[in-house]
């Protein structure tokens, strides 16, 4: 398990870098997907829900020092992203395309519900997501197709995401 976690928490620094560096520069993109939220519901999904707690709170408290959100806000929502993603463990079978599209579509609106509640408790200081607004859809969407290619990409490392012994 210990291994899983070092390997998924590179795994999060890297995404994170990259959405913070490459994807973000990009002007054609007219949003960064989440991928350390694809990578949370990835680890989660193929392991079970402890692994996915623990990993989406030090993901999340990861990039809470990377982000100017406040402390917390990621880790709650990646840890909740991870719980459920982790009771979902095999209840689907995962194929190329259309249940990895699913997981990363109804994992960021997850997340934009999430976030809304925690604004009554941290108030102005978080960016709340505006369900009427193309831009949240748009990441919705960018989530979704992304959510393939990342699992497609973990999946070709299964000894370092995946526990000994399962699956």
């Amino acid at each position: 398990m210990g291994r899983v976690i070092f390997w998924s928490c590179f795994a999060s620094i890297f995404f994170s870098l990259l959405s913070a560096t490459v994807l973000s520069n990009i002007t054609v993109l007219p949003v960064v997907p989440d991928l350390v939220l694809l990578l949370v519901i990835y680890i989660s999904f193929m392991n079970n829900a402890v692994l996915g707690c623990t990993i989406g709170f030090i993901s999340g408290f990861l990039l809470d020092f990377l982000s100017a959100a406040p402390i917390g806000l990621n880790a709650f929502t990646k840890t909740l992203t991870g719980y459920i993603g982790g009771k979902l463990s095999g209840v689907y079978n995962l194929d190329r395309f259309f249940i990895p599209f699913l997981m990363g579509v109804v994992a960021t609106i997850l997340k934009a519900l999430t976030i809304v509640v925690l604004s009554w408790f941290f108030g102005k200081s978080i960016v709340v997501f505006r369900f009427t607004e193309s831009i949240f859809w748009l990441e919705v969407l960018f989530n979704g197709l992304c959510a393939p290619v990342i699992f497609s990409l973990l999946g070709l490392f299964p000894s370092l995401f995946l526990i000994k012994g399962e699956r």
